[in-house]
C-alpha cells in the first residue's frame, strides 16, 4: 500500500511469538533407539521420522486410550547414561481439559489452547509429531489463511484461574517463566 512489498507476511509475523529457546548442542537419531552424541547430555534438537524437532517446538504426545494426543511445549531435551533421550514439556490444556474455580465461566475459540507451568519429562518416543501454535497478545486475531491453535492464556493449574499472556500483575507474580521474553518472529 505505501511502495513496502510483503506488508501482510510482515504483520503475520509481527503477531505471532515464539518460545524462547536454550541449548548447546544438535543432536541426530531417532529419538527412540540409542542415540550418540558428544560429551554433553543436553542437546538442542533431533530428528523423528525425518522431521527436526528442537527446543521450543510445540508437538504433540502419546496419550491414554481413547483419549485426544496432548499437547506440548519441548523446553529441554537430555541424554540419560542409557542413550535414551528425554524431553523437558510443559503442558498446554485444551478447553475441555481446564477445571476453573466454581461459577467461573470460560469463553474460548474452538482452536483456543491454555499454557500451563504444569511440566514433566517424558521419553522422546511419547513423541508423535510437532503442531503448530501461535502464541499470541489478547485481542488480537490469528491471520487469515494461518491455520494453527491460537494460545493468548496462561492456565494457573494451582489457582484454578485463567491470566492473559500480557497481564503485568501475573508477570510480575511469575518467577517460574516470563512471558516478557518471549520474542516475536
Amino acid at each position: 500500500m505505501h511502495g513496502r512489498g510483503g506488508d501482510e507476511e510482515r504483520k503475520k509475523a509481527r503477531l505471532m511469538w515464539t518460545v524462547p529457546t536454550r541449548a548447546t548442542e544438535v543432536l541426530s537419531g531417532d529419538g527412540v533407539a540409542s542415540l550418540s552424541f558428544s560429551s554433553s547430555s543436553t542437546v538442542n534438537s533431533f530428528s523423528k521420522d525425518g522431521r527436526n524437532i528442537s527446543i521450543g517446538d510445540c508437538a504433540l504426545f502419546k496419550p491414554a486410550l481413547d483419549s485426544p494426543p496432548f499437547i506440548g511445549i519441548i523446553r529441554c531435551l537430555t541424554a540419560s547414561k542409557e542413550n535414551k533421550l528425554k524431553l523437558g514439556v510443559n503442558w498446554l490444556y485444551r478447553l475441555t481439559e481446564v477445571k476453573l474455580g466454581e461459577g467461573i465461566l470460560l469463553e474460548a475459540a474452538p482452536n483456543e489452547i491454555f499454557y500451563s507451568f504444569h511440566k514433566d519429562e517424558i521419553p522422546a518416543a511419547s513423541l508423535l509429531h510437532p503442531c503448530k501454535v501461535a502464541f499470541l497478545p489478547k485481542d488480537v486475531e490469528l491471520p487469515s489463511g494461518i491455520c494453527s491453535l491460537v494460545c493468548r492464556r496462561v492456565y494457573d493449574i494451582t489457582n484454578k484461574c485463567l491470566w492473559w499472556l500480557t497481564d503485568r500483575d501475573y508477570i510480575n507474580v511469575s518467577s517460574r517463566f516470563s512471558f516478557r521474553n518471549i520474542k516475536r518472529k
